[in-house]
């Protein structure tokens, strides 16, 4: 009798870690970048500040989510195209693709190469950044929130013309020049796919 009662507390112990092992693996699920993701870029210039925006980018990651917090991030890249930054001007968009050859380079790229978290809620997420051709390695800076099963993440990062080997873009005859410096700032959200 005694045996019987200690295989069934075996088997029951074996079925409960069997199942906290299997919850603890379907946590980590591909994610699919939504909609409408807000990736900005801005400078300076000899005149006034600018900023291009792009809300057209496709991407999918591997994340770790334990309730409401992002516990890690597996994997991720995003891809951009790059004539889909805008300003609101027509002009300094063609100045702009000039300079970061898009006929040539169609895409910006990302992929991630670490997650750090320094607390529940921030990060730094540290990848390749891909622009006109030439590849960097780069860190953001990353907030992340997770709520109804979406987890949203915003960053930023300085980045340079001169690493990626474009020369800072000038307009009207070279009166007007862009500063070197940039920032790069994101919003974004990934929803659960099936993987």
């Amino acid at each position: 009798m005694k045996t019987q009662k200690l295989t069934s507390l075996l088997v029951a112990a074996g079925l409960f870690l069997a199942t906290g092992l299997s919850n603890m693996v379907l946590a980590q699920d591909t994610y699919k970048l939504a909609a409408k993701p807000v990736l900005t870029v801005m400078g300076g210039s000899t005149i006034h500040d600018w900023e291009m925006t792009s809300a057209q980018s496709q991407g999918k990651a591997v994340l770790l989510v334990e309730g409401s917090t992002l516990k890690s991030v597996k994997s991720a890249s995003i891809t951009m195209k790059t004539e889909s930054l805008k300003s609101g001007k027509d002009k300094m968009n063609e100045i702009a693709y000039d300079a970061l050859k898009a006929k040539k380079y169609a895409d910006i790229t990302f992929t991630l190469t670490s997650f750090k978290n320094l607390d529940s809620k921030k990060a730094q997420a540290t990848g390749n950044l891909t622009i006109a051709g030439t590849t960097r390695p780069v860190t953001f800076n990353v907030e992340s929130s997770v709520k109804g099963g979406s987890v949203f993440m915003t960053g930023e990062t300085a980045i340079k013309f001169s690493d990626f080997n474009i020369t800072p873009p000038t307009a009207l005859l070279g009166t007007v020049k862009t500063t070197n410096d940039l920032k790069l700032v994101f919003q974004v959200s990934f929803l659960p796919t099936a993987i």
